[in-house]
């Protein structure tokens, strides 16, 4: 099995406007991963990128609002683990990363 990095974006805690995290569904989810969790991660609060050094930091276009990590055969399994996030009910999407080892 292989290491995947699972990146949320879109809603954040604390939003007030918009789709927000429902800690409840999440646990539900977290669970329901079991043996294929590595990491339960965190959601964040909010980000900033930092483009350049020079230019400093700047609020966050992507809007990452949380990771985990998970085992999975392949991408297709990570990409299936994945779909079932409550981050699409709350209208934001993943970015998978496949880990070295």
């Amino acid at each position: 099995m292989d290491r995947f990095l699972i990146v949320f974006r879109g809603a954040t805690i604390g939003e007030t406007e918009g789709p927000r995290h429902e800690p409840a569904r999440w646990d539900a989810w977290f669970n329901e991963l079991g043996g294929a969790l590595v990491d339960r991660g965190a959601l964040s609060h909010g980000s900033v990128e930092v483009p350049s050094r020079l230019l400093g930091p700047k609020i966050s276009s992507s809007a990452m609002s949380g990771y985990c990590v998970i085992t999975a055969s392949d991408f297709n399994d990570a990409v299936r683990l994945a779909s079932l996030s409550p981050i699409f009910d709350e209208n934001g999407s993943v970015e998978i990363a496949h880990l070295r080892a």
